[in-house]
């Protein structure tokens, strides 16, 4: 059984699952040859897949509302919409941005029906903030600065306070908290390390995050984000 869908679907590299209460249970995942499709959690039955192509590489999905199944593919330039029943397109928007960068997919928890309820996306350097109902791109903000990279984008549960943190050249710390409502910057902090960072920056709570410092030593404290 497992062997089949794999040969139908391909590796798997990411799946979410659907919260809803009723029907039966599902499982949505994209694989590695940027199929994305539906599955029963049970019996592993595919319900609905679809092949995108060999140049829309999937980069994240998600389940929005508890019906629609949200794509961030193609480097982060298109974000699509899919119905989660029977897995029809809805909307799909296209993403442009002043520079390549790292893509990051926010879906809120508490996403509803609405069109000041938004999907936020960054993406080739630019924050963008993106209607549920339609896909309208409602207010895009640029990071441009060739020395910043993003390593997080964060939007707390139920908080309409977007704070994307990163790093400019080797040892300085960058946080920026953003109005998800429209894309106004609220609050721009700034840090220095003298000896550097190792690697990524992670989140461990919805209140702190740390990174390791250049010698590999226990993790630095950062900044309390709320």
């Amino acid at each position: 059984m497992a062997i089949r869908h794999q040969q139908y679907i391909g590796k798997v590299k990411q799946a979410v699952f659907s919260s809803q209460r009723a029907g039966r249970k599902r499982v949505v995942v994209s694989t590695e040859e940027n199929v994305i499709a539906s599955l029963d959690l049970r019996h592993g039955e595919i319900f609905w897949r679809h092949l995108l192509g060999a140049d829309d590489v999937i980069d994240g999905i998600d389940i929005g509302l508890g019906k629609y199944v949200i794509t961030l593919s193609s480097g982060g330039s298109i974000l699509r919409s899919w119905n989660l029943p029977d897995g029809q397109m809805v909307w799909e928007s296209s993403l442009q941005g002043p520079k390549h960068s790292k893509s990051f997919l926010l879906v809120p928890t508490n996403l509803k029906f609405d069109k000041d309820n938004v999907l936020v996306v960054f993406s080739n350097g630019r924050l963008h903030a993106i209607s549920c109902i339609d896909g309208e791109v409602l207010w895009k903000k640029d990071f441009e600065a060739e020395s910043f990279e993003v390593q997080q984008v964060i939007l707390p549960p139920g908080s309409d306070l977007i704070h994307v943190v990163g790093f400019a050249a080797f040892s300085q710390f960058e946080m920026y908290q953003i109005n998800a409502k429209n894309g106004e910057l609220l609050k721009h902090e700034s840090a220095s390390f003298s000896s550097g960072f190792l690697g990524q920056v992670s989140l461990v709570s919805t209140e702190t995050v740390v990174a390791l410092d250049s010698t590999g030593h226990p993790f630095q404290i950062l900044s309390r984000i709320l």
